[in-house]
């Protein structure tokens, strides 16, 4: 059975590999020993809060990511998973204000809780209630409105390999890789991490293609939790880069 220390051992022993950094690499560039880091990368020790940070940091590791190892080690503060409720109309009212595509989504296999029209009309053929990840890989509009779909579908993939095991059931799982599958690129995508590069999702703009108009558009990604009230799922937006 996978647990918290064994999974984020895999993840941090992965990263480092990807990033082409040995041990004593890495121990000089988070400030960590090298016998603590090949602990941590063999399970045999659970590293503190402050030793997963100073790795994070050194690693470069994206927000969301850090935030799901925060919920393995600490499952009673966990902000994902959970039954989806659907929102409020006070919420639903919020998010239609919004003047950008925007959602409300879970993780990491991306349920589409509520979206506005604006998000609706930016990503053709996406429904209240799918699940996002099975669209990014299954429709082909997502080809053509997605102008970096290998590098965004690909990161979506490898999320959910990473994230789903300490949230979903085996069954949902099991349903959703046998979906997927049936895309030409799952083996590849679920097989390898995503380049460093590719997971720099907080200083880089995505690019979507306009169904209406084929113009290119850069967006700002923005992802919010809620914490009063807690839910289940997290705002997602985007915002036109000037």
């Amino acid at each position: 059975m996978t647990t918290a220390r064994s999974e984020i051992a895999v993840y941090l022993r992965e990263r480092r590999e990807s990033a082409g950094l040995t041990r004593a690499e890495l121990s000089r560039k988070a400030g960590i020993s090298d016998a603590l880091i090949q602990k941590i990368e063999q399970g045999t020790r659970q590293p503190t809060a402050v030793a997963l940070g100073a790795l994070f940091q050194a690693l470069d590791v994206p927000t969301v990511f850090r935030e799901h190892a925060a919920t393995l080690l600490q499952p009673e503060l966990a902000s994902f998973g959970g039954e989806i409720t659907p929102p409020q109309p006070y919420e639903l009212e919020f998010l239609r204000d919004l003047p950008h595509p925007a959602c409300y989504q879970t993780l990491p296999a991306v349920d589409l809780v509520a979206a506005n029209d604006a998000y609706l009309r930016a990503f053709p053929g996406l429904e209240v209630g799918d699940v996002i990840i099975e669209w990014m890989l299954l429709d082909p509009r997502a080809r053509e409105v997605m102008a970096d779909w290998e590098r965004d579908a690909h990161f979506m993939v490898y999320g959910f390999w990473y994230m789903a095991p300490a949230i979903h059931s085996p069954e949902r799982i099991a349903a959703i890789i046998e979906r997927c599958s049936a895309a030409p690129e799952w083996e590849r995508f679920w097989s390898a991490e995503v380049p460093p590069i590719a997971t720099d999702l907080e200083r880089r703009p995505t690019r979507v293609r306009s169904p209406e108009t084929g113009e290119l558009i850069n967006y700002h990604i923005q992802v919010f939790k809620f914490e009063m009230p807690q839910r289940p799922w997290w705002i997602y937006s985007l915002v036109p880069v000037n």
